[in-house]
């Protein structure tokens, strides 16, 4: 009889979509579905996932390869994590490695890495004189290779430069040293020496007074009784040598051991514990939340709150009775520029009981907040959509904070949506989850309006303290005054005020760069990416165009690559030529501008935000991730620049957006105390989303939107499917997306329900060199869809897209 594992390879290629057979070693013979293991793959060592395990009675005609080692302690994947990985790959039609790649910090637990050897035929000494005659410099590899063995490749780089890959070549041709695959583990406990008394002081002490003429040794141990314990990465900061140590252990004075480091960059964010008394409308959502957690029932829950009505500590108060009854947290946020200030809020309350987990994050800082859910040390856990697949056994809430953010969509396969993936995880486990909003997604409140979710209502702010009062600025007026300032006269005396009553304000402007395109005024060219159907950005700093999509970087020309003339002007306005314009008007003001070119470091936006907060800014600059969530008292001002962008978008969501966008934006003015302004700037003041966006009239805004919705069958009246072929040739790419289509539209000729659209080029035609052509489907009921891409085979081909229930058509 022979155990068999049914494995999983952990690798991205799309077409590779079965399970390979591994016999079990006797020693391993505990392994079982769920585990992760090391498996032989071709001549490499890759991670694999156990799904199954098949009992062979007779064995003796298979030969199979055995798996080499484990990756854990213990099984990775629980049967609900198994389960939710089936109901992704299932739902979005991707690959089950896929989903359940989504399930490990860093997404693999191996790296495979090509190390060298010296081949067992060969005379090492014969070699070494043969190649010091003809290339003296081989004959050094060689001999350090023989010492190393084996050695990385990027090891020998290190030690003697690029041109080293040469040597390699000649020595692998000759079949003097030879190629292997090793398997280096990405996820790995960090440990430190800690030094610390074999004694209680009072013994430490009278040891003291034995070794006064060793001053060195007493200055240790004296050291050891007033802290407890001394870091051997911090002897030289304590003025200790080593010799020291080695003396004091040998004498049995001392001991050292290894404890485990717990990386955590947020380990130090807390804020100071406040008693905080409930209104009415946060009680009355926390009863009914209650009685729901008290049954262990699975129900879901949408918390609409006005913004400042105090929809965070209504999460706290549901987290602290889950954790109560022993049971985990999930919370999420949409961006993690929001990150630090919930952390701080939750780390208030239950202190280390929280950890942070967010893609910013290295992967040794997000394996070790694995570990401790895992192991229960921690019951709460924080982060971005990726916190969704965090290992809580006994899972008893999940809270997603602004729910109706598009960035809960994830925009790489699987492209999986958190609050489809949080229902999921909560029904498996009877939790509840509590989706917030301001601005709730349109399909999220018809759900609630046809009963799959309870509403919850929070309709005050918290002191009763009143929403901003808003002016809306028609730009088309600005321009017929001869204003042609990117900041209206409104705005600038709002600031004004502001500024010279020592209070903050906010602008938001959904452009970064300084102009978002370059053009020739003698003749319309407009500088291209080369790689992608989009126009380059000018960036001031560094005096540069960019391309947003490739991130290719080129410069700015002198003169016109078409018509040599030198009217090159640049247009538009982003975040960088906005900040000048501020600060050309308001010489003294103090500006930070935060968008993804001032980010891009780990725990940027939190150092921005912290400074912003203390005071030492007057004035916040940015892109959208300056419009959801943040709560500082001073603001009192907030300008919205170029509001309705988005609404001359080819997407059925765009009034969507721009609704949410001006809502979260004014919601940020007059949190505290004193009263908010808010200045909204757009061409189209007469539009709904405008209108009820500036009146924070989520009511009317619906009834008009759902009529939209309704009229072209589009979300929540009906699914979508939006395929996208990829191919370097346009002409591929448009040949293979009408053979799709015909095959479609052939399998679903008899469904009356089903419309397909296309194919057509996508909005951004071409993407690093590669050309995408866009097919829509809709339909009340995706189930048969489903089916028919299946049965196709679309979805293990490399060139296909397939994006269920996307956020944008475009």
């Amino acid at each position: 009889m022979q155990r068999i594992a049914q494995v999983l390879i952990n690798i991205t290629t799309k077409n590779i979509n079965k399970a390979f057979s591994y016999s079990i070693p006797e020693h391993l013979d505990y392994v079982d579905a769920g585990w992760r293991v090391l498996v032989p793959f071709g001549n490499r060592k890759l991670e694999g996932f156990v799904i199954a395990i098949i009992i062979e009675e007779d064995s003796s005609s298979i030969e199979l390869k055995p798996i080499i080692d484990i990756l854990d302690n213990d099984r990775w994947f629980d049967e609900h994590m198994m389960n939710t990985a089936r109901w992704i790959s299932e739902y979005y039609l991707c690959n089950l490695v896929d989903a359940m790649r989504l399930f490990i910090p860093g997404k693999s637990g191996v790296k495979s890495v090509v190390a060298y050897s010296i081949e067992m035929e060969v005379d090492t000494e014969k070699a070494l004189v043969a190649l010091s005659a003809k290339y003296p410099e081989y004959s050094q590899v060689l001999s350090y290779i023989e010492m190393h063995s084996p050695i990385l490749s990027v090891k020998l780089e290190k030690k003697f430069g690029p041109s080293v890959l040469k040597a390699i070549r000649y020595l692998v041709r000759n079949k003097i040293i030879f190629a292997e695959s090793i398997a280096k583990r990405m996820g790995t406990h960090r440990y430190k020496t800690v030094i610390s008394l074999l004694m209680d002081a009072k013994t430490a002490r009278e040891q003291i007074s034995k070794l006064a003429n060793r001053p060195a040794q007493c200055r240790l141990l004296q050291y050891l009784i007033d802290h407890g314990q001394l870091a051997s990465d911090e002897l030289k900061k304590s003025n200790t040598s080593h010799d020291t140590v080695k003396k004091l252990v040998q004498d049995g004075l001392i001991k050292l051991e290894k404890v485990q480091v717990l990386r955590d960059s947020y380990a130090d964010i807390c804020k100071a514990k406040n008693d905080i008394s409930l209104t009415i409308e946060q009680q009355q959502a926390l009863e009914k939340i209650m009685l729901k957690m008290k049954a262990k029932e699975f129900q879901s829950f949408l918390l609409h709150g006005i913004t400042g009505s105090g929809k965070t500590q209504v999460y706290i108060e549901a987290v602290a009775a889950a954790r109560q009854k022993n049971r985990q947290a999930i919370v999420l946020v949409p961006e993690i520029a929001l990150t630090s200030q919930i952390v701080s809020r939750f780390k208030a309350r239950f202190g280390n009981d929280v950890v942070v987990m967010h893609s910013k994050l290295s992967t040794g800082e997000r394996y070790d907040a694995w570990q401790r859910l895992r192991s229960r040390q921690a019951g709460i856990v924080i982060g971005a959509r990726s916190a969704i697949f965090a290992p809580a056994s006994d899972l008893g809430i999940i809270i997603m904070d602004e729910e109706h953010e598009f960035t809960y969509k994830q925009e790489e396969t699987p492209r999986y949506h958190t609050r489809q993936v949080a229902i999921t995880r909560a029904t498996l486990s009877g939790a509840v989850v509590i989706m917030g909003s301001a601005t709730p997604a349109i399909e999220t409140y018809f759900q609630t309006q046809m009963g799959q979710h309870t509403l919850l209502l929070m309709s005050k702010r918290i002191a009763n303290a009143n929403l901003p009062e808003v002016t809306i600025v028609d730009m088309r007026e600005e321009l017929r005054k001869k204003r042609r300032n990117v900041i209206s006269l409104s705005l600038q005396e709002l600031l004004q005020e502001t500024i010279s009553r020592g209070e903050q304000a906010i602008i938001l402007l959904n452009r970064r760069g300084y102009a978002t395109f370059v053009m020739c005024r003698e003749c319309g060219h407009i500088a291209r990416c080369k790689h992608c159907d989009i126009s380059l950005v000018y960036h001031s700093v560094g005096k540069k165009l960019k391309c947003h999509y490739c991130q290719c970087i080129e410069t700015v020309p002198d003169i016109c690559p078409e018509c040599n003339s030198r009217y090159i002007r640049f247009f538009g306005t982003g975040t960088q030529k906005l900040q000048e314009e501020i600060v050309t008007l308001f010489p003294h003001i103090r500006v930070v501008r935060m968008d993804q070119d001032t980010t891009g470091g780990r725990m940027a936006y939190d150092r921005i935000l912290e400074a912003f907060a203390k005071g030492e800014y007057d004035l916040l600059l940015g892109t959208q991730m300056v419009a959801k969530g943040h709560d500082v008292k001073n603001v009192t001002a907030v300008g919205i620049i170029a509001a309705d962008s988005i609404l001359n978008l080819p997407d059925f969501r765009a009034a969507e957006r721009v609704y949410a966008l001006l809502t979260q934006a004014a919601g940020r003015a007059g949190r505290g105390d004193k009263a908010g302004k808010v200045v909204v700037q757009t061409y189209n003041p007469e539009h709904y989303a405008v209108q009820a966006g500036a009146n924070q009239d989520y009511q009317s805004f619906y009834e008009a939107e759902i009529v939209y919705r309704k009229a072209l069958c589009y979300p929540p009246y009906g699914q979508i499917i939006k395929l996208t072929v990829q191919a370097k040739e346009e002409s591929m790419a448009r040949s293979q997306a009408d053979q799709i289509i015909k095959e479609l539209r052939s399998l679903m000729a008899e469904s009356k329900t089903v419309e397909i659209i296309g194919p057509f080029p996508a909005p951004i035609a071409k993407v690093n060199d590669i050309f995408r052509m866009n097919m829509i489907i809709k339909a009340k009921d995706l189930a048969s869809v489903r089916t028919h891409i299946t049965s196709m085979g679309l979805t293990i081909r490399p060139d296909v897209m397939i994006d269920v229930e996307p956020v944008s058509i475009m």
